[in-house]
């Protein structure tokens, strides 16, 4: 089976990925990020039709009324849930809505800059811990700088959805922060799984150079690696593709995820962890005279 020198184009990779984070970054600078009513604030309204009425119908009366940031839901209980932006009329909402049926208002509340600052620093904490304790994970089960590949690879990851959002304008809410959680969970994990057959065949082939250890293992990871990729990927687009408004935001999320970390778990975390360590080995040593 030839073995495909993975680390022998890795620059390829750092330039790929600098441009992309890059793009990213220009677009979060420039265009920032659609924040959903979870962080901006807004009206949240629960109806109850007399006759059935379905979400599209909702969703598409308030596009009608002139509403282009909103969310419509159902609730156990047989209701509709509607949220609008901060600014947006809840009241001419409710006069649009009574052409579809006759309703009765469950409840009628607004979300205030208070709640949406504490909720704001909530997910910001939940990402920082996540990473925190993935650091804190790696470092105990290999080696601080391989914690260190895989957090710059999760980042990396992590950079990449963010910035994707910002450049379709896609809504961010809290669901996208819980997506943003699981995607880079899937990234480390795809990584760990690399680590463990590099730290497998340093102990296998002892002597032998650490580039073609990486590139083994890669290779020796690659059909694993790319079979969890697609099936993961396939229903992802299944679901964003046929999932509706809603469902289809936070798939989005996957869909990019799973290709970006996929491609760091091959050509990032590990090429990262090369580099470093070779940089370690040939810096020259201090004599004291």
């Amino acid at each position: 089976m030839k073995t495909i020198p993975f680390m022998n184009l890795r620059y390829h990779a750092y330039l790929a990925s600098l441009l992309l984070m890059t793009i990213s970054l220009f677009s979060l600078y420039y265009k920032g990020l659609n924040l959903g009513l979870d962080f901006t604030g807004g009206s949240v309204i629960e109806l109850k039709f007399e006759k059935g009425t379905s979400i599209p119908q909702v969703r598409k009366t308030l596009e009608e009324l002139g509403y282009s940031h909103f969310q419509v839901q159902d609730t156990a209980g047989g209701s509709i849930l509607i949220k609008l932006r901060l600014g947006d009329s809840p009241d001419r909402a409710l006069e649009g809505l009574k052409r579809l049926s006759p309703y009765e208002v469950v409840r009628s509340e607004t979300i205030g800059g208070v709640i949406t600052s504490e909720l704001r620093q909530k997910a910001i904490w939940a990402i920082v811990v996540a990473i925190g304790g993935i650091l804190l994970y790696l470092g105990y089960r290999f080696e601080a700088l391989w914690a260190l590949g895989a957090v710059l690879a999760l980042l990396h990851d992590v950079l990449l959805v963010v910035g994707a959002y910002s450049l379709t304008q896609r809504e961010v809410n809290l669901d996208v922060v819980a997506a943003l959680l699981i995607v880079a969970g899937y990234s480390v994990s795809d990584t760990v799984v690399v680590f463990d057959r590099i730290r497998e065949n340093l102990r296998l082939r002892k002597g032998t150079a650490l580039r073609e250890v990486i590139d083994l293992s890669i290779n020796q990871t690659l059909a694993r690696t790319i079979m969890t990729s697609l099936t993961t990927l396939a229903v992802s687009i299944t679901l964003f593709l046929f999932g509706g408004p809603a469902l289809s935001n936070i798939t989005f999320a996957f869909v990019v995820g799973v290709v970006v970390g996929t491609f760091s778990s091959i050509f990032v975390a590990s090429a990262v962890v090369l580099d470093i360590k070779s940089r370690l080995k040939d810096r020259p040593t201090q004599t004291v005279v």
